[in-house]
């Protein structure tokens, strides 16, 4: 129990920067972005070339987060200027990003063995690997943690989290929704990076298809988190975030160690999302069926969300 614990702890500090990077797009902003996919692979690219030509680790994590602030600025180009779909845009970016992690890195893997990492800095303190990986993964999670506390509390980070509640409200209030969305997806992408660079120093190579799928990942910690901690509080959603995390983790370690094959987390993963996310929007349903005014009710809620559910066109 233990042990499995740990090794959820251990991933999961590493999968944080890039859940609160998707909370700050899709949960503040409202906006559906994937390009975090594509960030995730370019952090992880320019971390792994910026190590192997000898760079400081802190530096590398450095220039990866900006890589991917770069990404979603293009994302963000491509809405607010050529007039695209987010979803779309962000689609297409991220298929692009792919192509790019190649550039950056030369070939479709590189090792990083022998290179200094972070975490090979705690080891040499005496700290075994697992040990490293959760010390080093829990400084960067403060750090990340309050600064996002801060970056929200203030007035510019209110009005960010107006111009994702309502942008036509946000807009007669005076605010530039537009400069919001764009800041936005640069700090998002710019966290998807972050965690890019910190799983490659972790395990010590970098593969081009490390992105594949991770935006299911992220958005599996995250549903789990808000459906953790209901309120409206920053610093609770914080903290539910980082425990979203640790639950899905300890979630797949307990798959596995029951012999499921490793090649059906993602499908696990996705149907994890689907059930937290049916519930927390469906949460009074199966109460709702045992009586005719519930089961009123449900219709009712199902028509209203069919009236409501539009999505804008991709062209």
């Amino acid at each position: 129990m233990l042990e499995s614990i740990t090794i959820a702890v251990q991933v999961g500090l590493l999968y944080i920067p890039l859940v609160f990077g998707i909370y700050i797009t899709m949960g503040v902003l409202s906006l559906p972005d994937f390009t975090m996919q594509g960030s995730f692979g370019i952090g992880g690219a320019t971390g792994a070339v910026m190590a192997i030509n000898g760079v400081n680790p802190l530096t590398a994590i450095l220039v990866a987060m900006i890589a991917g602030a770069l990404t979603g600025l293009v994302t963000a180009a491509m809405h607010l200027w050529l007039r695209l779909n987010v979803l779309l845009a962000s689609i297409l970016v991220s298929a692009a990003a792919y192509s790019v992690a190649l550039v950056i890195m030369g070939s479709g893997n590189l090792s990083l063995m022998g290179k200094k990492s972070i975490f090979s800095w705690f080891q040499g303190l005496g700290l075994t690997p697992q040990a490293s990986t959760i010390v080093a993964g829990s400084a960067i999670t403060i750090v990340l943690g309050l600064l996002i506390l801060v970056f929200l509390r203030t007035q510019y980070g209110v009005s960010l989290i107006a111009s994702g509640q309502s942008i036509q409200t946000a807009r007669g209030l005076g605010i530039r929704t537009e400069s919001r969305q764009v800041v936005g997806l640069a700090i998002g992408n710019g966290l998807a990076g972050v965690s890019g660079a910190l799983i490659v120093q972790n395990q010590g190579f970098m593969d081009v298809t490390i992105q594949n799928g991770i935006i299911v990942i992220g958005l599996a910690g995250m549903m789990v988190g808000l459906s953790l901690i209901r309120a409206n509080r920053t610093t609770l959603v914080i903290i539910g975030l980082i425990l979203g995390v640790f639950i899905y983790r300890l979630v797949v370690v307990y798959a596995i160690q029951l012999g499921i094959n490793p090649n059906l987390v993602q499908l696990i993963t996705a149907a994890l999302v689907v059930l937290v996310v049916w519930l927390r929007n469906n949460g009074n349903v199966l109460t709702g069926l045992t009586s005719k005014r519930g089961r009123n009710d449900l219709q009712m809620s199902r028509v209203k969300f069919y009236e409501e559910d539009r999505v804008a066109s991709f062209f």
